[in-house]
Order: structure tokens, then C-alpha cells, then sequence
């Protein structure tokens, strides 16, 4: 599940670097094309491709606006310097005018205007004719043409490191997959063998202890097999179970079949079983050393399960050991199972009792056992109060099988 999810972290950063890669790409793209400003290579002003540049002339509608000067050079002066002249963007272009026509000039005096009229006429035999063309587009700005083939050149080069980066996101994808496949079966089929051979044994100690309730079954399977599929534990497992005296031997041996199932199916070793009966006038402390040594020990050698048998006999104080094993998050071992059977002060239970009157009766129960009595320490409600919360889970009614209860458990190691 942990692998699992890091690939699905890990595809998502990838496939976000991948978006942000591209549309990183796309604006510098944009910012080279045609319908884009772009910087001029002359002088560094942003214009425009499909502007005709502010200091290029159109002859075509300049003789609209011929000045005087320009009269005079049409009328016999020199030749016009605007058809000597070369674009200052364009070495290879000729800017052309069309014909020059007379405009107003001012008056001179009569011999002014003999002596000029033959300077006049020699002059104009000579002036060369210039033909009149057609207006046509300035050629491209010596910018627009060298960054032209810039635009191009870069957009190759990032259609080249997009496809890199998208081939680097595929070949780290693959890798990861192949790992995770690789790993993932192993701890699938682990897992796998460990729940179905829980529930086969679970089923084989249904079997043998006929007429109990149907909700004992499903909540103690749910809950051990759901600490059994984890792969990370926060708490230990925990059932308690409650039988009248009429039920003392079934319990005992329900509870021990219980756990074994739960501990072979782990491969683990036997159950740790502690039986607290008789001992309820021992000294406190000397009680909680034990149980603390009995179930530590047995965790620490492998065992994965353990019952606790009588436990309304154990020295009120001594109980407070099971902060240790039992407070949820703060437990020394949560990958185990702890069973606790309780022997109601009572002759039989009722037929068909709900968890919740099972469940009330038993902490009434403890609350009365715990008290304080004459030679033997008691506890307060309070700290009574903790260690239920820790320890009543799941309260289940234990139904007395009458083969049991003659014979006894056979098999539980008694």
C-alpha cells in the first residue's frame, strides 16, 4: 500500500514538472512568432513584421506633397536626391519616385527669367528620365531577417527538450512500476496466506462451540483480521469475554482456541497465558512484576498473542500494568492480540443478551470487585474509569457448551 502510494506521488510530480516544462516552452514560442512584438536587432525597439517602418517613405503618395524646392529641381535644376538615394535598412533596394510635377513658385524678374530659360533648356535635354514603377513592400528590416531564422531554430530545439524530458518521465515511471511490481506480490502473498489461514482455523473453532451468539464470531474475526492485514500497527488487538459460572470451562478454552488461531496463522510461537485465580489476596506489586516479566518476556521471544484468565482476581492496583500493554497508541507491543476473560459473580446469563447489558454488567462488576475491602487495597473510580476505556473494546457473552463443561477442552493444554 506505502509503495503504492509513492508511485502515485511520484507520477504526479512528474506529470506536473511535465506541464509546467511545456508551458514554459509555449510562451517562448509565442513570443517568437509572426503576430508577436520582437525585438529589432538595429536598435533594440520593438516593432512590428507587418509595419512598414515610420522612416521608410511611400513614393506613391508623395507627390501630393511635393515642396517648393522640389518644384524648382523639376523645373531645371539639378537631378532629384531622392532618386540617388538608398534605404538606410536595405542595402539592396533603390527607392524610386514618380515624375516630378511643377508646383507654385515665386516670381523673379524678367532678365532672371531669360537668362534661365536657356540653362533651363539645355538642362532638361540632358536630365535623364526616370521611369515610373509600380509601389511595391519595403524588403524585411536587416532585424526581422536575422531573428527569422532564430524563430525557428529555437522552436526546433525546444520541440527537441520537450520530447527529452518526456522521455526521461516515461523511462522513471517504467522503472518505478517494474520495482513496485516486483515488490508488491511477495508482501500481497504474505498477507494473503496469514488471513487465509486465520480464517480457515477460525472457522474449525466456530465448528466446535455450537450455540453461541453470531455476533461473538463476526466481532472477534473482524477484529483480529483486521490486525492481521495491517502492515503497520497503531494499537494491539483486544477482545474481552464474559461467561457466568455455568460457562467458566467453555470460556477458558474459547478463548485459548481463539488466540492460537490467530498466533499460527502469524507463525508465531505459543500464546502467553496468565490465570489470575487466587490470586486476588497477593501483594499488589509482587502481581504486576509478574505480569509485567510474563508478557514482556513473551513478546519479546515471538509470541504474538495472550490470555489473561480471571482477571476480576488480580490485586485492584496490579491491574494498572495493563496501561502498558493496552493504551491504545502508547502500547510497548501493537502488533499482538490480548484476550481477557471475566467470571461473572452470577449463576447463568441471560438467553440472548445484547453486547451493550453485557457490557454494563461487566464494568459494574469490576467496579464492585475493585473496591476497597477489609486486608486488601482497592481502586479509585477514576483510574477504574482509564483502564476500561483501554481494555473493553469489544465485550462479548460467552453461551456455556454442556460437552465442554462435563468433559472439559481436550486440547487446550490443561
Amino acid at each position: 500500500m506505502v509503495e503504492s502510494r509513492l508511485v502515485e506521488l511520484v507520477g504526479y510530480w512528474f506529470f506536473e514538472t511535465y506541464l509546467r516544462t511545456v508551458k514554459v516552452f509555449q510562451d517562448d514560442g509565442n513570443r517568437l512568432s509572426p503576430s508577436k512584438r520582437v525585438t529589432d536587432g538595429v536598435d533594440s525597439s520593438p516593432v512590428r513584421r507587418d509595419h512598414i517602418p515610420k522612416d521608410e517613405v511611400d513614393f506613391g503618395r508623395a507627390d501630393t506633397k511635393t515642396s517648393d524646392s522640389e518644384g524648382d529641381v523639376g523645373a531645371g535644376g539639378d537631378s532629384p536626391i531622392c532618386s540617388r538615394t538608398r534605404s538606410r535598412f536595405s542595402s539592396d533596394q533603390v527607392l524610386l519616385h514618380t515624375q516630378p510635377r511643377l508646383s507654385r513658385r515665386p516670381l523673379r524678374s524678367i532678365k532672371g527669367r531669360k537668362d534661365g530659360d536657356a540653362s533651363l533648356q539645355t538642362k532638361a535635354d540632358h536630365r535623364p528620365v526616370t521611369s515610373v514603377l509600380p509601389h511595391s513592400e519595403p524588403s524585411p528590416r536587416k532585424g526581422e531577417r536575422d531573428r527569422r531564422p532564430a524563430g525557428k531554430g529555437t522552436t526546433h530545439a525546444s520541440n527537441k527538450n520537450v520530447a527529452l524530458i518526456m522521455a526521461l518521465i516515461v523511462i522513471v515511471c517504467l522503472i518505478m512500476f517494474l520495482f513496485v511490481r516486483n515488490e508488491s506480490p511477495a508482501v500481497t502473498v504474505g498477507e494473503g496466506t496469514a488471513l487465509m489461514a486465520f480464517s480457515n482455523q477460525f472457522d474449525q473453532v466456530e465448528a466446535l462451540f455450537n450455540g453461541q451468539q453470531s455476533v461473538l464470531w463476526r466481532r472477534s474475526k473482524i477484529t483480529l483480521r483486521n490486525h492481521i492485514n495491517l502492515t503497520r500497527h497503531m494499537k494491539p488487538a483486544i477482545l474481552m469475554f464474559a461467561a457466568a459460572w455455568n460457562g467458566e470451562q467453555t470460556m477458558r478454552c474459547l478463548a485459548n482456541r481463539i488466540a492460537g488461531a490467530f498466533t499460527s496463522a502469524l507463525n508465531a510461537t505459543s500464546t502467553v497465558e496468565i490465570d489470575a485465580s487466587g490470586r486476588s489476596r497477593q501483594n499488589s506489586d509482587a502481581v504486576k512484576l509478574e505480569v509485567d516479566t510474563l508478557l514482556s518476556s513473551g513478546f519479546e521471544k515471538g509470541s504474538k498473542a495472550a490470555v489473561v484468565h480471571h482477571f476480576q482476581d488480580l490485586p485492584p492496583p496490579s491491574t494498572l500494568i495493563f496501561y502498558k500493554y493496552c493504551d491504545h497508541e502508547n502500547a510497548a507491543y501493537k502488533d499482538v492480540a490480548l484476550l481477557i476473560t471475566i467470571l461473572l459473580d452470577e449463576e447463568m446469563l441471560p438467553a440472548g443478551v445484547s453486547l451493550g447489558a453485557v457490557e454494563v454488567k461487566v464494568r459494574d462488576f469490576l467496579k464492585w470487585k475493585f473496591a476497597a475491602s477489609q486486608g486488601r487495597e482497592g481502586m479509585d473510580t477514576d483510574k477504574l474509569s482509564g483502564l476500561w476505556s483501554r481494555i473493553a473494546h469489544v465485550v462479548l457473552p460467552v453461551v456455556p457448551v454442556r460437552e465442554i463443561e462435563e468433559r472439559g477442552c481436550k486440547e487446550d493444554g490443561q
